[in-house]
């Protein structure tokens, strides 16, 4: 047998067909990501409709919103019992008060997909100037069904945050305002990647976990941000955000007889 096809395959060799091998692999997976990426997408968005709905139930058999829960609290409105402020207005949901299932962290918080805890932010107005948070205390409801168009907006969702969305009232900026709570997911990339990102749970800081997990950054304002998936550089936006109108709020607890 001629000499000069008796050796085996070079390093050259092997490393093409490597690289050959990572190329048809990487077609491979990038759909299976997809995939991947689409379900968790639809199952938060299906989560976020599902505590929409509890927070409907829970306002109409108590006459009032819970509170946020925070890291350490077991997953419960805080305070407990009901009757006074919240200690945070902006937290987490509340999934044991609200009977939620789904997967929890050390800290008692309901995950997301990505393995992050569900956003949950309710007003503190006062309309009625009573010294009470109009949506959160017992007995409250019919106070604020009085004052909610007062004229400085509550909770605000723009789908641009600039200074018509936070200081202003441009309405092309403004998607919703006077909202009465607010319910998200922060989707793959968390915070950090964007300011947007940051203006829904970010610019106000950590929250220390109780269990020794990484701090939860938190918002501090009354301004969040909704728009589709976008994946450019610096600009990147993947949260999943909805809200609670106060109109269907009280159309729905009028139907339940809880407001006259």
């Amino acid at each position: 047998m001629n000499k000069q096809f008796q050796h085996g395959f070079t390093l050259l060799e092997m490393a093409i067909v490597l690289v050959i091998l990572a190329a048809l692999l990487s077609y491979t997976f990038m759909p299976l990501r997809a995939q991947l990426e689409t379900a968790n997408i639809k199952e938060a968005r299906g989560k976020l409709v599902e505590v929409e709905q509890a927070l409907y139930g829970f306002a109409i058999a108590n006459g009032r919103l819970p509170c946020p829960t925070l890291p350490g609290q077991g997953g419960l409105s805080q305070p407990q019992p009901p009757g006074a402020a919240c200690s945070s207005s902006i937290g987490f949901v509340p999934s044991v008060s609200l009977g939620l299932k789904g997967e929890i962290n050390c800290d008692g918080l309901l995950l997301d997909p990505w393995g992050r805890p569900y956003r949950y932010s309710v007003t503190d107005s006062d309309a009625d100037g009573d010294g009470n948070d109009d949506f959160v205390v017992s007995n409250q409801l019919r106070d604020a069904n009085v004052g909610i168009t007062n004229a400085t907006p509550d909770l605000r969702i723009c789908h641009n945050l600039d200074a018509a969305c936070t200081g202003g009232t441009a309405a092309a900026d403004i998607i919703a305002d006077n909202v009465v709570a607010v319910i998200f997911s922060m989707g793959t990339n968390s915070r950090g990647n964007s300011a947007t990102e940051n203006e829904n749970a970010g610019e106000g800081g950590t929250l220390a976990s109780s269990c020794g997990l990484s701090a939860y950054p938190i918002g501090n304002d009354r301004f969040y941000y909704a728009a589709q998936r976008r994946e450019i550089a610096g600009d990147e936006f993947d949260d999943n955000l909805i809200w609670i109108s106060p109109s269907i709020l009280y159309g729905k607890l009028l139907q339940a007889g809880q407001i006259p």
